[in-house]
């Protein structure tokens, strides 16, 4: 049997017809690569007498796999399977690279261009179906959405599918997982996984408003529904984990929500993302097991010189997951114009960090699509799009501030290869060829050659000045070509500058 590198490979097994309370591993597949490397993973209770255990595999090679549980019917099952490269483009799960950015398993850099619809899960059919391709078309590549549905403003449809049974008292009987609504969260993971879509999926729920009583699962029932959750979603290679979006709207102690990221952390075999979302208060992203820190702070990309104080405050990706939504609500959260929202963006990108979106029209029925998806409306997601190619085409893991103690430009990029300045949204009428050197990474050195292209953000095109700039004068921490001709701008616009070296055996080539 061969099966392809990443892709999710079911152990499936017949199981007690009792099934076997959600509350613990009913059995654990043990799969143990020729090279030695061993991987335990989780099985799950998936209806009737039907167990499931999910793998995926990132090593090419002879895998074999045994199974152990305290039922007999669930214990001693074996197997192998012959892994193989993908005949597919796949890469593997999104892990940090470089300390501040991302990339595959197999090394191809990640840039999320995130996009946000809460309530996605718990929409009926046609509307859950129809919010992805728009996202994919646009160049989104995650989305953030909720186990658990929300309730409160702006929420127009309460979905009668919920993930638990409930008790003789009324409370939900988190062991008696419905296995219908998970298999519904499984065919989302799959459905963003089709369109090249990274699935950030919200654990907990702060957004009950005691509409459904899931935010009032006690900590032992939050870990059992973690362990089931983890089962089922951890072999899908597009799974981001976030515990909670706005965390500190739930009057629960620190102590709660750094168990349960510890836990999170032990329980997931193939090493996902972690992180936590805050409303107003910080967490402390700097806790073992949170891989990046996902960030809401509306001021945070409004200037130059805010955003990068988290990398230094955390030594980790940042990704500001909520900087203010495009549209056209009264509250200060969700009224932002494409343009502005287009603009915090290139902050984000210059800051050496990312960013996500959220559209917040008032639709016919009285919802947002922050909440419940289907069609874009705004005119940011193309623009949004038009970044994402411009990332892709940079030769390495991401862009970091070049000088971080002190530049004028807020120019990043990578040492001595590429370099981004964002100009703002009102861009001078020329621009005089200098860049920031630092003892941080490569440094410049006289007679090395530039090419300059110039990035109209808004009208998403790229335009290469006709001359090259060659570096007459490096000094400590600025490199200047004298005696060139200022780059011609046309004044007023959104434009960002991308400068990149021109390698010696280009130049040599071009002659």
């Amino acid at each position: 049997m061969t099966h392809p590198r990443y892709a999710v490979l079911e152990v499936l097994l017949t199981g007690p017809d009792e099934p076997v309370p959600a509350d613990r591993i009913p059995f654990w597949a043990v799969f143990e690569h020729e090279s030695g490397d061993v991987r335990r993973v989780p099985g799950f209770w998936d209806g009737g007498d039907r167990y499931l255990a999910r793998f995926a595999p990132e090593r090419e090679g002879r895998w074999t796999w045994t199974t152990s549980s305290e039922s007999a019917e669930l214990a001693g099952a074996t197997g192998s399977v012959n892994v193989v490269s993908p005949a597919t483009a796949e890469y593997g799960p999104v892990r940090v690279a470089g300390t501040f950015h991302f990339a595959h398993a197999d090394g191809t850099p990640f840039r999320p261009v995130g996009a946000t619809v809460y309530n996605w899960l718990h929409q009926p059919e046609e509307r859950f179906a129809a919010t992805v391709d728009p996202l994919a078309e646009a160049g989104f590549n995650k989305l953030r959405f909720m186990v658990f549905p929300q309730a409160g403003g702006y929420v127009e449809h309460f979905p009668e599918l919920l993930p638990f049974e409930r008790g003789a008292d009324g409370r939900y009987d988190v062991t008696r997982p419905v296995v219908t609504f998970f298999r519904r969260l499984d065919a989302a993971v799959v459905l963003l996984q089709s369109r090249g879509i990274q699935a950030d999926v919200l654990i907990y729920n702060a957004y009950d408003n005691g509409r459904f009583g899931l935010d009032g699962l006690t900590d032992a029932e939050d870990a059992a529904y973690l362990r089931y959750l983890v089962a089922r979603l951890s072999a899908y290679s597009n799974v981001w984990w976030s515990l909670c979006n706005e965390f500190d709207i739930l009057d629960r102690p620190t102590a709660r929500w750094d168990a349960a990221g510890e836990l999170l952390a032990a329980l997931d075999p193939h090493d996902h993302l972690r992180s936590i979302h805050n409303w107003v208060r910080m967490y402390d992203y700097n806790q073992p097991w949170v891989t990046h820190a996902s960030l809401q702070l509306g001021q945070a990309t409004e200037d130059f010189g805010r955003a990068s104080l988290f990398r230094d405050a955390y030594l980790k990706p940042i990704v500001l997951d909520e900087i203010k939504y495009e549209g056209d609500v009264p509250e200060r959260w969700g009224h932002l114009t494409a343009r502005e929202l287009v603009h915090q963006f290139w902050i984000a990108t210059v800051s050496g960090c990312y960013a996500s979106h959220g559209e917040s029209f008032v639709l016919d029925g009285g919802s947002l699509h922050i909440v419940e998806g289907g069609l874009l409306q705004g005119e940011s997601p193309e623009r949004l799009g038009f970044l994402r190619q411009v990332l892709d085409e940079v030769d390495g893991a991401g862009l970091d501030p070049i000088d971080n103690w002190w530049d004028e430009g807020f120019v990043a990029g990578i040492p001595r290869q590429v370099y981004f300045q964002y100009l703002g949204r009102s861009a001078p009428a020329s621009w005089t060829f200098r860049l920031p050197n630092t003892g941080m990474g490569i440094p410049l050195e006289v007679g090395d050659r530039f090419e300059v292209d110039v990035i109209d953000t808004w009208n998403m095109t790229v335009k290469t000045a006709e001359q090259a700039f060659e570096l007459t004068d490096v000094q400590r921490n600025d490199a200047f070509a004298a005696g060139a001709e200022p780059v011609q701008l046309p004044g007023g616009e959104a434009l960002a500058l991308r400068i990149r070296r021109i390698r010696q055996s280009a130049a040599i080539n071009a002659h």
